[in-house]
């Protein structure tokens, strides 16, 4: 901030200085206080549903599909609206009882308490008795199965047929008695049964029938006797002939993907060693140790049920109890059954209930158990049979096990991920346990040790830096809290109320942030402390005798409130400038409509702010109590501990030394080669990123959580793979419904950072259905559907689609019906003219609508007019109406009509579902752009329609693809504004733009061809690529306008001898704190940390060598173009006095020099005073540097002046210093 050059903030200088304790300890307590409130007053965030907020808000069809689920849920029993007139009736009567009730509650509650009081009692009783019948009946139909299995005694009926003895279970008392069956009924007053005929009863079929009744009974009784507690437990299955517990594997059961491994891989699982191989998996996957806790058992065995298999659906099929048993000839047999059965299967005359209702178009064989549908739909892959072909290839196979999809499943999960699950012909590649979400919520916590590791390398840099342990940890407790503030004006001042996972990526982006600016202050406060100390060290001409006696306290806190005041009147700008560009960068994502990277915009952003406010309080206040607590007495001559450090920094040092001196050489020298090869590079990525390939809209509606070799992922990626996971029975032959909604403002007034908060209804009170323009247009509209090249025709009844339609037929019938006996006079809903009178249609439509969702085969759906209540109105309001019908709809003498306050009208396209944007895009199009054009004839009371459909996905693609670039246009804007504001030259300012703009291009390029799609989180990153990537040219451009040399190759010198190493070791710890991440196993952290290894690279890479080569060619020079601001030099020129040294100034207090400034007289010829200069004035200019290897015979002499060596002192550098 530029008010840091101003004299009015001395007295902040004054506070940090002299009271640096007052300040740490405020802070922290009001840091600790903020976190504290926040973690009260707020909810812990709640990550179990990740992607929760990745929905679009605020759009023109966000909107839509908002209000349309406002009315979804309006027109539930809970709302106000009713697409069954009936239902609306019905509440009127139950309203109607209540208010009847309370007309005389004294006496009617004395009255009835009693009874009230036995009625409860009773209905309690009832109810109890109600849920144990029921508990039971679930039992009994529990053992349907195992009763069909048992033998018939009748030899013309069918096992499947016969359902026991058609007499009534009586409740015999079973004796122990193994050679008479006694069955002697408990109850002796029982009716006997009369009618039938015992003198002629076969002994042997008696006995027969006694023993088939006694096993049944027990098998009963037992049932009677389960515990009904827990969900297993009433849902436990016999298995079927001795097998499976249940006839079919279901979806939600847990399954397995297998491929085959080792030297022949590419050969087909169906064979005898493949089918033991996955024998023997199978039985890996059941005998970790947690796997009975989880499975089904069954019925009457603590056994867990089979799991459905290709080998296990072998043996059943060759009658052998174990799929270890299985040859040759039982594959042969199941291949041959396959191949005959699959024409049928392929037909679609086969599904899973075969063997159980006889509906299947199927020979016997291949209905039998269920086996040749089950194998081909849920265990092989589509390509195992190809029509035609007798030869069959299985490349994936799929392993049910009787364990539901759970998120408790979580410790199984860990239990198999501790077993290798493979052996040496088969492997599990894929899983599918309904655990996504859970594990992720999991992940996301355990993985933070990544996310500390890289924190601690950056602290590591620090420490190794300013050899202060104290400046480690309070920094360290700076970035933290800079998270905790940014949480509470987040959760409280802002109250932000969504806190989205992707916010968590912030911490990983602060720290490289936080610890970039902990380099910039303490290198700058060493630099000021060097040139205190550089007239006191010389190495050879000054003795350790000759040193300064140690100031008055007096002298050294003044001495430390200037050192102060100097570092903190640059880092304060500089951090400000970084913190400005990518805080902005953050704030612009906040102009995108979806939720999630709308939160992660504002709470990102703000971090970055917090973050900067403690850097100019809390760090200066360490520092100078670093100062006061660890302060040494000066000497040039190192205690003998210490040399071996500074033995290996100086190697450190003399290593960027050579590197930061080939760099400027190459740059000074071959400036127009970088220009040619990044210019290139640039041009070549912008093809990339708008031409081919391109930055690609996701394909997939599932949102990926890991990384693509997980199991998770991996299923995702082959389930389709599979009949029952495929298209075709999801939405291949889904049409694309088209709703048109008349009544309802398309209005969205909900909260858009909370994905929980959907606004209320909003009512069109223009609509009017009922009039005759309306009714004629309505009829007009629907017939004009049907003609349009998107339209499917649809077989069946589909009444409510166009409901005048079905209400012109209702209209046409006779009044009266001679053959009704009743002789009902339907007046006036009968023999009417279309268009029919407003308040015989208001009155007509609801018993139409009542008695089409009467009719047996009507489906309700959406379609239709919804119905609401109306003010009250007389009976002779509404003439025509018969007295019957309105007694029938009447109450205390008044009539109170249904109003329709909102219509569907509903048609099927033409046009799959799909996921590929072009593809709904000119779906959508195509329909708006019609339905606009019709609603230009419509009458006034329905021109607010709108239309809708099944776009979710489909507006999540089209606002990734047009907010992103806005996003983009934000940040480069902001930028721009700010490389103005502190170059205050256009053509440095017009250079620095073109750099970032080719980075960017760079950047993006990368990532689309390490395959990134413009997902959630990749917009996220391009958008904060600009601010992070704007830093480095920023720091180039200011520098080179603050030279104090305006010549266009001593300001290029200028610049690289000071700003090299400052970049690159920004650009390091930011590029391995985001390569650490990269060992997550979650897919966000990774792509994070892919992302800022990418971005630092390239940024840093055209920062150095494609703008330092345009400022090295064509850079401006002696002020050209540069912009005057009479306010900056009145700052400039007035700002030097506050600075102005005093005599006894000059020596520094022994005092003074700490483990920060252990270094000083090493450093007093350092030239890595970053941002040396916010301006031409500042009096912190060079003491020393070094004369440039490469320096031109045509510098001016100021130029020469400026690198004129003071002193022969040798120094220590930072690794990104230069000699």
């Amino acid at each position: 901030m530029l008010c840091f050059d101003s004299e009015r903030m001395n007295w902040y200088y004054h506070v940090l200085a002299r009271r640096p304790y007052l300040v740490v300890v405020s802070i922290a307590v009001y840091c600790v206080a903020c976190i504290i409130v926040a973690l009260i007053l707020n909810k812990l965030p709640d990550f179990s549903d990740p992607t929760l907020g990745f929905e679009t808000r605020g759009t023109k069809i966000g909107e839509r599909l908002t209000a349309w689920y406002n009315l979804l849920q309006e027109t539930d029993h809970h709302g106000g609206l009713f697409s069954n007139p009936s239902d609306l009736w019905e509440r009127r009567r139950v309203e109607q009882g209540y208010v009847e009730a309370r007309l005389h509650p004294d006496h009617r509650r004395r009255k009835n308490k009693h009874k009230n009081r036995n009625k409860n009692k009773w209905r309690k009783e009832q109810n109890q008795s109600s849920h144990e019948h029921h508990d039971v009946t679930l039992k009994m139909k529990q053992f349907k199965k195992r009763l069909k299995a048992t033998s018939s005694p009748f030899p013309n009926l069918g096992a499947d047929t016969w359902m026991g003895d058609s007499g009534v279970f009586r409740d015999y008392e079973i004796t122990n008695d193994s050679a008479i069956s006694s069955l002697e009924p408990t109850r002796r007053t029982e009716q006997i049964e009369y009618g039938h005929n015992t003198t002629s009863v076969d002994e042997d079929e008696h006995q027969q029938r006694v023993q088939t009744k006694k096993s049944t009974w027990r098998l009963l009784k037992q049932a009677a006797t389960l515990p009904t507690d827990g969900w297993a437990d009433m849902h436990r299955r016999q298995p079927i002939e001795g097998f499976f517990c249940d006839s079919s594997p279901r979806k939600e059961y847990s399954h397995f993907v297998v491929q085959r491994i080792g030297p022949n891989a590419t050969d087909s699982l169906f064979d005898l060693n493949g089918l033991l191989a996955m024998c023997q998996l199978q039985d890996q996957i059941t005998e970790v140790p947690s796997y009975r806790a989880f499975c089904e058992p069954e019925m009457l065995t603590t056994e867990c049920c089979r799991p459905w298999s290709l080998p296990n659906y072998a043996a059943m099929l060759a009658n052998k109890s174990s799929c270890f048993d299985l040859t040759t000839e039982d594959v042969t047999s199941l291949h041959t059954l396959l191949l005959g059965c699959y024409e049928y299967f392929h037909d679609l005359k086969m599904d899973n209930h075969c063997n159980e209702i006889p509906h299947c178009r199927a020979p016997e064989e291949c209905k039998r158990q269920n086996i040749v549908f089950n194998v081909l739909n849920f265990l092989t892959d589509f390509g195992f049979i190809k029509s035609n072909d007798s030869s069959v290839y299985l490349k994936y196979a799929m392993i049910f096990i009787p364990v539901a999809q759970s998120n408790r499943l979580l410790p199984l999960f860990h239990e198999w991920e501790e077993v290798e699950l493979s052996n040496e012909l088969v492997k599990v590649v894929a899983m599918d346990l309904g655990l996504e979400n859970e594990l992720f919520n999991e992940l996301l916590l355990t993985d933070v040790w990544l996310v500390s590791l890289g924190g601690a390398f950056v602290l590591a840099s620090v420490w190794l830096y300013t050899e202060s342990a104290f400046i480690t940890l309070m920094s360290c407790v700076a970035i933290c809290f800079s998270l905790g503030l940014a949480y509470f004006f987040y959760a409280i001042v802002l109250e932000f109320e969504f806190f989205p996972y992707m916010n968590l990526l912030a911490v990983v982006v602060i720290i490289g942030i936080g610890a970039d600016d902990v380099f910039l202050f303490l290198k700058i406060w060493q630099c000021v402390l060097a040139e205190r100390f550089s007239n006191r060290c010389t190495l050879n001409t000054q003795s350790q005798s000759a040193l300064p006696t140690p100031l008055e306290n007096s002298d050294h806190t003044e001495s430390l409130e200037n050192i102060m005041s100097l570092t903190m009147r640059h880092a304060a700008a500089s951090m400000f400038v970084t913190s400005l560009t990518t805080a902005g960068a953050f704030y612009a994502s906040y102009s995108s409509s979806i939720t999630a990277i709308k939160c992660f915009g504002i709470f990102a952003g703000t971090v970055v702010v917090t973050n900067y406010i403690l850097m100019i309080t809390w760090l200066p206040a360490s520092v100078s109590i670093m100062e006061r607590l660890f302060a040494t007495r000066i000497s040039c001559h190192h205690p003998m501990s210490m040399k071996l450090i500074h033995a290996c920094k100086k190697s450190i040092n003399r290593f960027c030394q050579i590197f930061e001196e080939c760099i400027t050489h190459s740059i000074m020298n071959y400036a127009y080669l970088w220009l040619m090869i990044f210019g290139a590079l640039g041009a070549s990525s912008a093809i990339i990123v708008f031409w081919y390939p391109g930055l690609q809209l996701p394909e997939k509606s599932h949102f990926q959580l890991f990384g693509s070799k997980h199991p998770f992922e991996v299923y995702s990626s082959l389930k389709q793979q599979f009949w029952f996971e495929k298209p075709l029975q999801a939405y291949e032959n889904f049409k694309m419904h088209m709703h048109f909604v008349w009544g309802v403002q398309a209005v969205d007034d909900g909260d858009y950072t909370n994905p929980n908060a959907y606004g209320h209804l909003h009512y069109d009170n223009n609509f009017n259905v009922s009039s005759r323009p309306a009714q004629l247009w309505i009829l007009n509209f629907c017939q004009s559907v049907r003609q349009q090249p998107f339209y499917k025709e649809t077989l069946g009844l589909l009444l409510p689609n166009c409901f005048i339609e079905n209400l012109i037929d209702y209209m046409k019938r006779r009044c009266i019906d001679d053959m009704d006996s009743t002789r009902k006079d339907r007046s006036p809903c009968c023999d009417a003219q279309f268009p029919f009178e407003p308040h015989i249609f208001e009155y007509c439509l609801p018993q139409s609508i009542s008695n089409m969702y009467d009719t047996t085969f009507f489906r309700p759906g959406v379609a239709g007019p919804k119905f609401a209540d109306a003010p009250r109105l007389e009976t002779e309001d509404y003439p025509g109406m018969s007295g019957n019908e309105s007694a029938e709809y009447s109450t205390n003498g008044s009539f109170t009509p249904l109003l329709v306050k909102a219509l569907v009208i509903e048609f099927e396209s033409n046009v799959a579902y799909s996921t590929i944007y072009a593809n709904i895009r000119q779906f959508y199009e195509s329909v708006e752009q019609w339905f606009q054009l019709q609603l230009k004839t419509a009458p006034p009371e329905l021109q607010g329609g709108w239309f809708t459909s099944d776009l979710k996905f489909y507006n999540v693609q089209d606002t990734l693809s047009h907010d992103t670039l806005v996003a983009i246009c934000l940040a480069m804007a902001a930028s721009l504004a700010v490389l103005l504001c502190f170059t205050v030259n256009i053509l440095i300012s017009f250079f620095a733009v073109l750099t970032v703009s080719l980075s960017i291009f760079n950047t993006v390029a990368v990532l689309i061809l390490l395959g990134w799609q413009l997902n959630i989180l990749e917009s996220i990153a391009v958008s904060t690529a600009i601010g992070l990537a704007v830093d480095f040219s920023l720091h180039y451009g200011i520098h080179y306008r603050m030279s104090p040399v305006k010549e266009r190759l001593a300001a290029t010198q200028f610049v690289l001898s000071r700003i090299i190493g400052p970049t690159v070791m920004a650009a390091t710890t930011t590029g391995l704190a985001g390569g650490i991440m990269m060992a997550s196993n979650i897919l966000p952290y990774i792509q994070i940390g892919v992302f800022l290894v990418v971005v630092m690279i390239v940024s840093w890479l055209y920062a150095t060598f494609f703008l330092m080569s345009l400022l090295r060619v064509a850079g401006p020079q002696h002020g050209f173009l540069e912009l005057k601001f009479q306010l900056w030099n009145k700052r400039s020129s007035g700002s030097s006095k506050f600075y102005e040294r005093k005599p006894s100034q000059v020596i520094a207090s022994e005092q003074l020099l700490t483990p920060t400034s252990s270094a000083i007289v090493e450093l007093a010829n350092s030239e890595t005073h970053e941002l040396e200069s916010l301006n031409s004035n500042s009096l912190i200019k060079t003491i020393s540097g070094t004369e440039s290897a490469h320096a031109l015979s045509s510098l001016p002499r100021d130029f020469e002046h400026s690198f004129q060596m003071l002193h022969e002192c040798k120094y220590q550098t930072y690794p990104s210093t230069s000699n």
